[in-house]
C-alpha cells in the first residue's frame, strides 16, 4: 500500500536561498528519489542510486550540494558536517564539485539545473560545462578564475588536464551520472584515469538507470560504505504503454508516417542505431510532407543545441537519434518515443522508454521490429521483465517468411602500397606536375605586360620614377 503523505522540501532545512530558488523553478514537492537521495547527500554520505531518467535525480544531487556552499551556513544548528565555506570559493583553475556525464546535451543540462538552482546564493555559484566538439581554449580561459561546479564529459576533462588547466586538490564531491553507459567502451578508461587524479578525501555519489555487472568493480573501488538507493519499487507508479509492431523491414518507412499522420502527438522522439539512418529517415519523411530533424555526434554542436533547443521549445514536432546524442534529452510532458531500430544493449531500452512519462506524465514507447530483429528484442525482454504482446497494423502486416534484405554495396578498398610501390608511383606522377607547372606560369606570363612596365608600388618613395 502507497504512503499518500509526502514531504514537503522545508524539511530538508534548506537556505532560504535554496528555497526561493525552488520557488521560482515551480517544484511543489520532492520526488521519490529526491525524499530517498537528498537526506543521505546531506548527512555527507557516499551514495549509489538506481532511478529512471525523468525522476528528478539531477535535483537529488544539485539541491544538498548547493545549499552546503550557501553562505547562509546552517550546518551549526542542525549539527551536519560542514564540507563547504560558503565564502571562501574555488581557487583558480580548482574545482569543488565535479560531475561527470556521458555526452554534451546532458553537460549543458546538468549545468543550467545548478545555474538555475544557485541563482540566488552570493557569493555567486559559478558554474562551468566542458565537453568536446567545441574548441577547447574557451573552456581553459573560463577555468581560469576556478569553478565551484564543473560538468564535465570524461574525453574533455582529461584533455583540459594535459593542458594543465584544471586541478582537483580542492574537489570536495563527485558525481558520476548515468555510470552504467560511462562504464562501456573508451568511457571507463577515461573513468578510470580521473578516479585517479582526485584526493581520497572526497563525497562520492553514482547515479544509474540499470545495475549492469560492468559497475561493480568502480563501485567498489569509489565509493565507501554507500547509501544504496534503489528505485524499483516505484516502477509501478511509471504511466509508461510500451508497444510492439511487427512489419516488413521495406514497409518500416511507410509505417512511420502511418503513425505520425494518424496520432496526434504533439512531439516525437525518433530513435535511430546509426548515424546514417537518422540522415536518411529526415529526407525519407521530407519527401512524404513530415519535417523532422536529425542529431547525432557527426553534427556540430551549435546544431546540435539548436536542433534540442527547438524540440524543448516545441519548435521542431519530430526528433531522430541516436542513442549516444539523446542522453540529454529532458523533455517533461513528451508523449511518445518510437524505436524505428532496437538499440544494440538491453540497458540502452530503459533509457530510451525512460524519455517519455517524465515526472508522472504519461506516455508511450513503439518499437517497430522486423524478422530481423525479432530474436534481439526477445533478448531485450528477458532482460528487462517484459512481455510485450506483438501488434500489426493493417494495411502493414508482416509476411510469414522474411522478405530478402537489400544488399549493401561492398565498399571499395584502396590497394596497399609498399614503400617502394609508393615512391615509383610519385616518380610518375611528379613529372606530370612539372609539366603542369611549367603551363601554368607561361601561361601566367603571356597574359601579363612585362615587368619593366608596370611602375613599382608607391615607387616615389624608394626613390624610383
Amino acid at each position: 500500500m502507497k504512503n499518500t503523505h509526502r514531504a514537503d522540501f522545508e524539511s530538508f532545512s534548506f537556505s532560504d536561498d535554496i528555497m526561493s530558488a525552488i520557488k521560482e523553478m515551480g517544484f511543489e514537492r520532492p520526488t521519490d528519489i529526491q525524499l530517498k537521495t537528498i537526506p543521505a547527500v546531506l548527512e555527507g554520505k557516499d551514495v549509489l542510486a538506481r532511478a529512471d531518467t525523468g525522476s528528478g535525480k539531477t535535483a537529488a544531487f544539485a539541491l544538498p550540494l548547493l545549499d552546503s556552499m550557501s553562505n547562509e551556513n546552517i550546518y551549526s544548528r542542525i549539527g551536519r558536517d560542514q564540507r563547504f565555506d560558503g565564502a571562501n570559493r574555488a581557487a583558480s583553475n580548482c574545482v569543488q564539485i565535479l560531475v561527470l556525464v556521458p555526452t554534451r546535451e546532458l553537460a549543458i543540462q546538468v549545468a543550467e539545473v545548478f545555474s538555475q538552482l544557485s541563482k540566488n546564493i552570493v557569493p555567486e555559484i559559478k558554474c562551468q560545462s566542458v565537453y568536446g566538439g567545441v574548441k577547447i581554449n574557451p573552456q581553459m580561459m573560463a577555468l581560469r578564475g576556478g569553478a565551484d561546479v564543473l560538468v564535465a564529459t570524461p574525453g574533455r576533462l582529461l584533455d583540459l588536464v594535459e593542458q594543465n588547466a584544471i586541478k582537483f586538490n580542492q574537489i570536495k564531491a563527485l558525481v558520476i551520472d548515468e555510470v552504467d553507459r560511462l562504464m562501456k567502451g573508451d568511457f571507463q578508461e577515461e573513468i578510470d584515469k580521473i578516479s585517479k587524479l582526485l584526493p581520497n578525501k572526497r563525497q562520492n555519489m553514482m547515479f544509474t538507470a540499470t545495475f549492469p555487472e560492468s559497475i561493480s568493480r568502480l563501485v567498489r573501488e569509489v565509493l565507501n560504505e554507500p547509501e544504496i538507493i534503489n528505485m524499483d519499487e516505484f516502477v509501478d507508479e511509471l504511466e509508461i504503454e510500451q508497444r510492439v509492431i511487427t512489419v516488413n523491414h521495406h514497409q518500416k518507412n511507410d509505417l512511420l508516417a502511418h503513425l505520425l499522420d494518424n496520432n496526434a502527438w504533439e512531439q516525437v522522439l525518433i530513435f535511430c542505431s546509426a548515424k546514417r539512418t537518422c540522415d536518411n529517415l529526415v529526407k525519407k519523411l521530407e519527401k512524404r510532407g513530415i519535417d523532422a530533424v536529425a542529431m547525432h555526434s557527426n553534427k556540430h554542436q551549435s546544431a546540435r543545441v539548436s536542433a534540442l533547443k527547438k524540440f524543448k521549445d516545441s519548435e521542431i514536432r519530430i526528433l531522430i537519434a541516436t542513442d549516444v546524442a539523446a542522453r540529454g534529452i529532458d523533455i517533461k510532458q513528451l508523449p511518445c518515443v518510437i524505436n524505428y531500430d532496437l538499440p544494440r544493449s538491453p540497458n540502452d531500452y530503459v533509457h530510451r522508454v525512460g524519455r517519455t512519462g517524465r515526472a508522472g506524465e504519461k506516455g508511450h514507447v513503439i518499437s517497430l521490429i522486423a524478422h530481423h530483429e525479432y530474436q534481439h528484442f526477445s533478448v531485450i525482454e528477458r532482460y528487462n521483465g517484459l512481455n510485450l504482446e506483438r501488434e500489426e497494423i493493417k494495411g502493414f502486416e508482416v509476411d510469414d517468411v522474411a522478405p530478402p534484405m537489400p544488399r549493401k554495396s561492398p565498399k571499395k578498398k584502396k590497394p596497399r602500397l609498399s614503400k617502394k610501390q609508393k615512391a615509383v608511383q610519385a616518380a610518375e606522377k611528379a613529372p606530370v606536375k612539372e609539366k603542369v607547372e611549367r603551363e601554368v606560369v607561361e601561361a601566367v606570363e603571356k597574359s601579363e605586360p612585362a615587368a619593366k612596365d608596370v611602375p613599382a608600388v608607391n615607387a616615389h618613395i624608394w626613390g624610383g620614377k
